[in-house]
């Protein structure tokens, strides 16, 4: 708590001088426009010997990488990604980023909105079968996308019903469940609506789950095939994809003291092949390449942290709005993920992770946050006083 107000009470001083500047009487004094900012090679080092210093105090193994607009001022990885083959971590190695999948899911929908194929307040029965019920069409696709409605946990709780958990369980016997992945899924989302909406406002894996339905249906095309071929192919995401029976990873429990070698795919099987919520992979510099993307308008020509900052929830997008910052974490068996944005200034911090247990990434992420705040607010008020 304490970073963050040394941050937020920073950050205020900059934009009282930008308030100071704007509202100058002089003609030849113009708006600070944060796009301007620029890191010199010495503050970059500055910056990065102040992060090193801080991962080595937390402990920190993993993979890291920090952005500012288009330039890239940080990445590292610290570790092993295998210790027994002495095997290094580098910002190239897969981790399972669990939970930030909804942050390219979210991104998904969105460029379906900007390209016409989808409306987010289009009821969700346009998808989905009526069978189901009227409650379906009280609910609208960005209600999902903003965490507003509950489907519950059922993506996670089908072996609490018999009839499914019989059939569930013969596909993943199979030698192949890769084979069955459709069948799993239409299952797990049948599951889902049939039990229908609850009320409250809970995170729920399972509107996320909808949402990849919904992306397949609105694209005319497969959720694997659209983000694979509007994000990760256009951002040059090469080491990212989809999880399977044949992914492997690998991490150290903290709290057990134990290092995990071990398939992953059995964990992502029982949230049925849920890659629109769960189940993608990536490395640190994937999804640094995709955060810095998204907040400088690379990806989409559409102002995403304007969207952000205008959401109608301040869980949005699988992000959560504080101000003028957003963050997502993910933790999912013994990977884990964070990342920061300012979406004024469009400083991104992105941290993955094969070390989990009593040490909290996001202690460890609000830190380095910290330190790149402070170096890009002293750069900021610099720019203005020579203005």
């Amino acid at each position: 708590m304490t970073i963050l107000k040394r941050t937020l009470s920073a950050a205020m001083v900059v934009l009282l001088a930008i308030s100071a500047l704007t509202g100058c009487s002089n003609s030849t004094k113009k708006e600070y426009k944060f796009d301007d900012v620029r890191v010199s090679d010495s503050d970059i080092s500055k910056i990065e010997s102040q992060v090193d210093d801080a991962l080595r105090e937390n402990e920190f193994i993993g993979s890291g990488a920090i952005t500012i607009n288009k330039q890239d001022i940080y990445s590292k990885s610290i570790g092993y990604a295998d210790p027994i083959k002495k095997k290094k971590l580098t910002n190239k190695t897969p981790y399972h980023i669990g939970q930030l999948a909804m942050n390219i899911t979210g991104a998904a929908v969105l460029m379906l909105e900007k390209s016409g194929k989808l409306n987010p307040k289009d009821t969700i029965d346009k998808y989905f079968s009526s069978q189901y019920g009227e409650s379906l069409s009280k609910v609208t696709v960005e209600q999902l996308i903003s965490n507003r409605v509950d489907f519950g946990s059922y993506a996670t709780e089908i072996y609490n019903t018999p009839e499914e958990a019989v059939r569930y369980k013969t596909y993943l016997r199979t030698k192949n469940p890769d084979k069955y992945s459709a069948k799993i899924s239409n299952m797990i989302v049948e599951h889902i609506l049939r039990h229908g909406c609850k009320k409250g406002k809970q995170n729920s894996l399972s509107n996320y789950y909808l949402l990849g339905k919904i992306i397949t249906k609105a694209s005319g095309t497969s959720y694997r095939d659209y983000v694979q071929k509007n994000i990760f192919d256009k951002l040059s995401m090469k080491h990212t994809g989809f999880v399977s029976s044949k992914c492997k990873f690998a991490g150290y429990d903290m709290n057990n003291k134990v290092w995990h070698r071990f398939n992953e795919a059995p964990s992502v099987l029982n949230f049925g092949f849920a890659y629109s919520a769960f189940g993608l992979y990536s490395c640190a510099d994937d999804m640094s390449a995709f955060y810095k993307a998204l907040s400088n308008g690379e990806l989409m020509d559409i102002d995403f942290m304007k969207k952000l900052k205008l959401a109608p929830s301040n869980d949005y997008c699988g992000f959560v709005r504080d101000g003028n910052n957003v963050s997502a974490r993910s933790r999912v068996s013994v990977n884990c993920g964070y990342v920061h944005i300012n979406i004024e200034t469009k400083e991104v911090v992105t941290l993955l992770s094969n070390r989990v247990g009593k040490e909290d990434i996001k202690n460890t992420g609000d830190e380095l946050y910290s330190i790149l705040s402070s170096k890009i607010n002293g750069i900021i008020l610099s720019d203005i006083n020579e203005k």
